[in-house]
């Protein structure tokens, strides 16, 4: 039999847990053919080691199970034997039961009063918290327009890429605004009843009859618009076959792309340009940009309005919501806006006029196609056909009643430029009613009568106009108006 000399020896020799695990092979604890703990580990794949990490991950959830369970067993026992020494002299089982019921009880009620202690605290945490979150930053803008809240992912890249600012929180959208940030608050939220209106609101004619609804924001929100306008918009891409409200852009360069005195010219209307471009689209824009559906939802709020009537209530004027959230054709920001979202369009239509040898130009909602091939080889019907199906795909209505195809023998005239002359120029009806207004001016001035600030005005900013359209063939009567001007300021 081995000495614990020899045992010591072994010991250290081998080390201890190869000798314990020998002695329990020798004696049977551990069979011979089966690997020791210890071998398995330093062979183990990485699926054993996470197949060993769950099961030591179980193991201790058990044993803390199993010790909780003893612990209450424990405290059970404890209760057990203070009430065996409490009732060892008698043997009123009902009393002991009793008493225990009511030890039971007490532990109940005191547990649920804790409970709900706790639910109370944690509810005004929560309440607290809210609080100071809603004071703190924007949370709810309105009913229906709040979904995109949530959302503060902000692609910095792409808004770099653009020049535009990196906007994420709404505290860095109000310095970007210039407002301050209760005045951003409440430009951003929308209100089904107000009392007071952040648009004048007035008609003005159209040209092909009717009223054109014009909503004006107000100096406050006027000034934040234009702050998107600046630091946003204009830096965004647009169509090459866009005219309108474009920097080094007019009605004059529109038609001037143009050959003057085209076989054939096809003017388009847009049917309800601007009440098309709903809330949901300029927030889409404004995401497609980088922005955060938050600050993309801050923004589209600020960019469009709805349509509301005055109501008196209680002698006090209320104005009520009859539309959802549009674009409002009197902000400085809308323009823009509906040139980007026309891009798309505007790429297609050019690639379709191309392909046909047409010129394609667009200002706002005025789209005109010139066409300098065989009139009647051209096929009309297809080509608008093709039109109103793209222009649809995009989200716009073609006004079928405002389509005009005008011939050479027609007066071709692009956003109120005659082109099938030699040069361009205004229509002559347009040039009548202005000596008209000029001699009308003149004779009540003579006759030393003062002539209205407002018809001086109108003369002066047609004047104005003709200068830019051609001052050369208008020469004659921009003299005179210039004159009829300047005799009134001698005076």
């Amino acid at each position: 039999m081995d000495t614990k000399a020899e045992y010591r020896n072994l010991v250290q020799t081998m080390g201890k847990k190869e000798f314990t695990f020998q002695k329990m092979q020798e004696y049977g604890f551990w069979p011979s053919d089966l690997p020791t703990p210890y071998e398995r580990q330093q062979n183990e794949t990485a699926q054993d080691f996470e197949n060993r990490k769950r099961l030591l991950e179980e193991f201790q959830k058990l044993s803390e199970q199993i010790s909780n369970a003893c612990q209450k067993e424990r405290e059970i026992e404890r209760k057990l034997s203070a009430l065996k020494k409490q009732y060892q002299d008698t043997w009123d089982y009902e009393k002991i039961r009793s008493v225990v019921a009511q030890e039971i009880m007490k532990e109940s009620i005191a547990k649920r009063a804790e409970r709900k202690a706790e639910r109370e605290r944690q509810k005004k945490l929560k309440s607290e918290a809210w609080k100071k979150r809603k004071a703190e930053h924007i949370v709810f803008i309105g009913k229906g327009y709040s979904s995109l809240l949530g959302k503060k992912e902000t692609d910095k890249e792409r808004l770099e890429e653009r020049q535009m600012p990196v906007i994420e929180t709404d505290w860095q959208l109000a310095d970007a605004l210039k407002v301050e940030y209760r005045t951003l608050r409440y430009l951003a939220y929308h209100r089904d009843v107000v009392a007071f209106d952040n648009y004048y609101r007035f008609e003005i004619p159209k040209k092909s009859g009717g009223m054109r609804q014009i909503a004006a924001p107000k100096t406050q929100l006027k000034a934040a618009q234009r702050q998107i306008l600046e630091q946003i918009l204009e830096k965004a891409e647009t169509a090459e076959a866009a005219h309108g409200f474009r920097k080094e852009r007019s009605v004059l360069t529109g038609a001037m792309a143009h050959e003057m005195g085209p076989t054939l010219l096809i003017n388009i209307d847009l049917e309800n340009f601007f009440p098309t471009v709903t809330f949901e689209r300029v927030r889409g824009l404004f995401q497609s940009f980088g922005y955060s559906g938050y600050i993309a939802s801050l923004l589209a709020m600020i960019c469009t309005y709805c349509e509301r009537m005055p109501l008196e209530v209680k002698g006090e004027t209320k104005y009520i919501k009859t539309s959802d959230r549009i674009l409002p054709q009197g902000s400085p920001a809308s323009p823009m806006i509906t040139n980007i979202l026309c891009r798309n369009m505007d790429k297609r239509i050019q690639g379709l006029c191309k392909k046909l040898g047409l010129t394609y130009t667009r200002y706002a909602d005025d789209m005109s196609f010139s066409y300098t091939g065989d009139a009647e080889a051209f096929a009309i019907g297809s080509f608008l056909g093709s039109l109103e199906k793209i222009i649809e795909s995009e989200g716009f209505h073609m006004n079928k009643e405002k389509t005009h195809v005008l011939r050479k023998s027609n007066r071709q005239y692009i956003t109120g430029i005659v082109i099938n002359n030699a040069e361009i120029g205004v229509p002559k009806k347009w040039v009548k009613i202005l000596k008209a207004s000029i001699h009308n001016a003149k004779k009540l001035r003579d006759s030393g009568q003062d002539v209205p600030e407002k018809t001086v005005h109108e003369i002066s900013g047609k004047i104005a106009w003709l200068r830019s359209v051609n001052e050369k063939r208008y020469q004659k009567v921009i003299q005179e108006g210039m004159d009829f001007i300047k005799s009134g300021i001698e005076i």
